[in-house]
């Protein structure tokens, strides 16, 4: 966050001093929604895209979606409609902002050896400016390739993300934007499920639910 400060040997008045939050909180992380990340989208949306937008974030206890009517009424404004929903707990695997995009930036970074903290906020810009958007719709489909991994190993952890030559794909327009998944594995994964757990409706998982948004190989 930055501030104007009064005149010193080192600085003349009004010049912007970076100061780092000392506590993130729920009041912080609604003042930067509020403030900043809402505002930008409704700035910078493309017109051509849909206006339903869903922002993932981690399970940090101050990450708790305001329910407040102003908060509210700038997630449906303009014709928006932002919604927030948690990553799932404890599967670094389905976390796409690890799978990709955080990733990159951050070896980007790290390559920069930041000594302090506005020289830390400019090679992330630096690092996001850098960012191959095409690595965006790579990432995506390397989330839908650990899912199925995952109905393989019956909800295992225990497999390497697949490497598809998803730019090779790319390149020769080749690759897909989402993954086939044979229904025979879904089905054996709807009956390991229901073989270890006893929902307290008494109605048995069903593979209808596992098959919404997935493409079915017949």
């Amino acid at each position: 966050m930055k501030g104007p400060k009064g005149k010193s040997k080192n600085r003349d008045a009004g010049t912007l001093e970076t100061k780092a939050i000392q506590s993130v909180n729920k009041e912080a992380i609604r003042d930067m929604l509020l403030n900043n990340i809402i505002p930008t989208i409704h700035a910078q949306w493309l017109a051509q895209l849909s206006k339903d937008i869903i922002i993932q974030w981690d399970n940090s206890k101050p990450y708790q979606i305001p329910k407040d009517d102003e908060f509210q009424a700038a997630t449906q404004a303009y014709g928006f409609n932002i919604q927030f929903v948690f990553q799932t707990a404890q599967s670094p695997d389905l976390n796409v902002l690890d799978l990709g995009l955080l990733n990159v930036i951050k070896s980007i970074e790290y390559q920069s050896f930041p000594k302090n903290l506005d020289e830390l906020i400019e090679k992330m810009e630096e690092a996001f400016e850098e960012f191959d958007p095409i690595m965006n719709k790579h990432t995506w489909i390397t989330l839908q390739s650990c899912m199925i991994e995952i109905l393989e190993k019956q909800g295992g952890n225990n497999f390497a993300p697949p490497h598809m030559g998803k730019r090779r794909l790319d390149n020769e327009g080749r690759l897909p934007q989402l993954l086939k998944v044979d229904k025979g594995l879904i089905t054996q994964a709807v009956n390991y499920l229901n073989t270890i757990s006893i929902p307290a409706t008494g109605v048995n998982v069903d593979a209808q639910d596992m098959e919404v948004g997935c493409r079915l190989m017949n």
